[in-house]
């Protein structure tokens, strides 16, 4: 075929093979027939593919002609001169070619006989060499690994730029939504977005609106949401590179999350500010009320000091004729009722005394103290003569409790002189109970019978001592603080001050640890 038409058709066929590959690997003969350069992937030529590097460079030499099997079998007629008959031998111009050399590739009879015969034409000496296909096949594999290298690399650059260009876009994004994340109102929010959308996608057309766009809108719809809330609708178009509109896209679905968590954090912010005014208002009502009603308690207590003054100072001057009195001559009968008159103004005097513990329970807040404190400091002196020994092992134990926590401490001691004479000893300690903290008050004396273990702690029970374990009871319960008595009738008392969860620490801990 002449060179033209085979350059034609090698080119027809080229194309009705790429548009079904990707790849073309071309495996020429190595002629001197130039093969036309039209965009194949590879072009393999047989002594490279058959021969290894010092077979190659020991059979290149002047004079060496190389054909492979198929050549030799088929292609006799295409070599680069023209074979004249045996009569026109004397003729035939010289060719140049010294030596044959036949890259035998696959056991055809007409391969070599073409080759013989083309020697034989040629008057040159013909070498048969036989070629391993393990080798063509290891350069294949090689050729076709190469090409899908650098396919690989081609794509790997491809998405490397354009991996650039989304890292750019997203730079400068992340940078405007510090700016956005900052911005107090909803509608600087707004604001910021549409100068970011402007300065990312260009577009001439850009509307916003807080209902859905009308179905087949034009343009690239976009919903800033918030879980699965619609804030607010987006609609741009008309952009400067349409070409990118896929790359606009995807950069949105990367910011949309974050912008509508600024347009809600913006409402929030504002819900916020609305609630402060409203609360500002009831916090500076509620003051005027409270500064009402302190200076009401204020009045309120002088006057009660002042009446208590008066009633105390009554009383000792009853108390002072009584005791004149009693020194007149008069019938036993009436002794008994200048006793009885004694002991009720004596009833009248505690009553009347109490009122002053009481008139300060609960008037300043609560704070942390050290119990075992109060304990080392109030005890002593309370059991001074008395056969109780103190065992104190609460220290380092301190409770959220109202500032007459020593009056606590105060009237349980005094409770066990009174009432537990025969006990020897009065401990404090403490146990973990869950969450809570039990302090334990315990002695060895009579104890309480169960019938009274409830009825102790209500006002005026008793004799002459009945407000002290109510006053007790009342100032724990300020603070959720709640105290029983567990012990054991005639094998002693045990008073159980159970503290609640975050009203206890250890001294220089957090709370319940």
């Amino acid at each position: 075929m002449p060179l033209p038409e085979w350059k034609m058709a090698f080119k027809e066929a080229y194309e009705a093979l790429s548009a079904v590959v990707d790849s073309v690997c071309l495996l020429s003969c190595g002629c001197s027939s130039p093969v036309p350069e039209i965009g194949y992937s590879a072009h393999l030529r047989s002594p490279d593919v058959f021969l290894t590097r010092s077979e190659l460079r020991s059979l290149s030499v002047p004079g060496a002609y190389m054909i492979s099997s198929g050549y030799a079998g088929r292609h006799c007629s295409s070599i680069p001169f023209q074979i004249s008959p045996q009569q026109e031998e004397a003729t035939r111009p010289d060719t140049g070619i010294r030596r044959l050399i036949h890259l035998r590739t696959r056991d055809d009879g007409n391969a070599d006989a073409g080759a013989s015969e083309l020697a034989a034409h040629l008057s040159v000496p013909l070498e048969t060499l036989p070629v391993d296909a393990d080798l063509f096949q290891a350069r294949l594999r090689e050729t076709l690994g190469s090409l899908e290298t650098d396919a690989l690399r081609k794509k790997g650059i491809e998405q490397l730029r354009n991996c650039e260009e989304q890292v750019a876009d997203y730079t400068m994004a992340f940078d405007l939504l510090k700016e956005i994340a900052a911005a107090a109102t909803e509608k600087e929010v707004v604001r910021q977005i549409d100068s970011l959308f402007r300065l990312l996608f260009s577009p001439d057309t850009l509307d916003h609106m807080e209902t859905p766009f009308e179905e087949g809108t034009s343009g690239l719809i976009l919903p800033v949401a918030y879980g699965h809330e619609v804030l607010l609708w987006y609609r741009l178009d008309h952009f400067a590179h349409p070409e990118f509109l896929d790359r606009y896209r995807n950069t949105a679905e990367v910011l949309l999350p974050v912008l509508g968590l600024a347009i809600r954090n913006a409402r929030v912010y504002q819900r916020l500010l609305d609630a402060n005014v409203e609360k500002d208002k009831e916090i500076a009502a509620r003051k005027e009320a409270q500064e009402a009603l302190s200076l009401a308690n204020k009045k309120l207590n002088i006057l009660t000091a002042i009446t208590r003054h008066d009633i105390l100072n009554d009383v000792m001057v009853a108390a002072g004729y009584l005791y004149l009195a009693s020194d007149i001559p008069v019938p036993e009968e009436v002794k008994s009722y200048f006793q009885k008159m004694e002991e009720q103004i004596t009833a009248i005097q505690r009553k009347v005394e109490f009122t002053r513990d009481y008139q300060d329970m609960g008037a300043q807040r609560p704070n942390w103290q050290d119990i075992g404190a109060y304990v080392d400091s109030i005890a002593p002196n309370i059991l001074k003569g008395s056969t109780l020994s103190l065992q104190n092992e609460l220290e380092g134990l301190e409770i959220y409790a109202d500032p007459m926590l020593g009056k606590v401490v105060h009237n349980l001691c005094q409770n066990a002189v009174f009432h537990a004479a025969s006990a020897t000893y009065l401990r404090f300690f403490a146990e973990v109970d869950g969450d809570d903290c039990v302090i334990i008050v315990s002695d060895n004396g009579p104890g309480v019978v169960d019938a009274k273990k409830k009825s102790i702690f209500k006002p005026a029970f008793g004799r002459s001592h009945g407000f002290g374990l109510y006053l007790v009871s009342e100032i724990l319960s300020i603070t959720k603080i709640t105290i029983t008595e567990n012990g054991t009738a005639g094998a002693g008392a045990a008073f159980h001050i159970r503290v609640p969860p975050g009203a206890w620490r250890r001294v220089g801990s957090s709370p319940d640890s």
